[in-house]
């Protein structure tokens, strides 16, 4: 019965067992110990080291003996003690560094960024829509159309388009333009499984482009070189689908 109950104090079953046969026997030899513990002689051994770095046995040699002995029992409340202090330091460090923790927590999986270049780079990220995407699954896209136009990618690809057609991976598009709703544009792309919603340029002037496919989030600056960065993050790429669906449903309500 002692035994479990010094076990609950933070002794394994054979460290428990060595040290009240210990407390028991007074000075011995391992033999006798093992034999006291029914804890076989090389075990002994071990769990003697263990007890002996809590401050729980000692050892000393008389004569071509060895012997080993159990410290006062008052020892191992003077341990338990030092394992509180011990604790109460960590908790409070534990504290002191939760800010720094929960921060990195933000993102269980760290973003993995990807920055393309040029017409062929955006090339690689509309293949990336087909590889990425399964049948029938929806990239969700805001698309400033003037500078899309300028910026010359239409002519560029128009066989991955083909692609995400055979495949049937469908688009969703909310677009914006100086020159107001397209209604000749929507109807020459919505054969090509392409959705739109248009939003007023002047209320809502965005220059720059979103694709928002799997995991992944594709931001497109289409002035200069024009180029793009590709941000593989579920949450991310969750919370802007998110905002995107809102702003799309929101057309149900007018």
């Amino acid at each position: 019965m002692l035994e479990k109950e010094i076990s609950k104090l933070g002794l394994s079953e054979k460290e428990a067992k060595v040290y009240l046969a210990s407390l028991e026997l007074g000075p011995s030899p391992v033999q006798t110990i093992s034999l006291k513990a029914k804890v076989n002689r090389a075990t002994t051994y071990v769990v003697i080291d263990s007890l002996t770095e809590m401050g729980l046995m000692s050892t000393y040699d008389e004569g071509k003996k060895t012997y080993f002995a159990a410290e006062q029992p008052e020892r191992f409340l003077d341990y338990l003690k030092s394992r509180e202090a011990e604790a109460r330091e960590k908790t409070r460090i534990l504290e002191e560094k939760m800010p720094e923790l929960k921060s990195l927590f933000a993102f269980k999986d760290k973003p993995i960024v990807k920055y393309y270049e040029g017409i062929e780079g955006l090339r690689s990220v509309q293949m990336d829509f087909i590889e990425t995407l399964n049948s029938g699954e929806t990239v969700y896209t805001f698309l400033p159309l003037d500078e899309f136009y300028e910026s010359h990618l239409k002519d560029n690809v128009s066989d991955i388009r083909q692609k995400r057609m055979t495949k049937k991976i469908r688009m969703d598009i909310i677009y914006t333009s100086k020159r107001g709703r397209q209604i000749a544009y929507e109807k020459d792309e919505r054969n090509t499984l392409k959705e739109f919603l248009y939003i007023d340029y002047k209320r809502y002037p965005f220059g720059g482009g979103m694709n928002i496919y799997g995991d992944k989030v594709f931001m497109i600056d289409y002035k200069g070189k024009t180029g793009g960065i590709v941000i593989e993050n579920k949450t991310l790429a969750n919370m802007l689908t998110v905002f995107f669906k809102l702003i799309w449903n929101s057309r149900d309500r007018k």
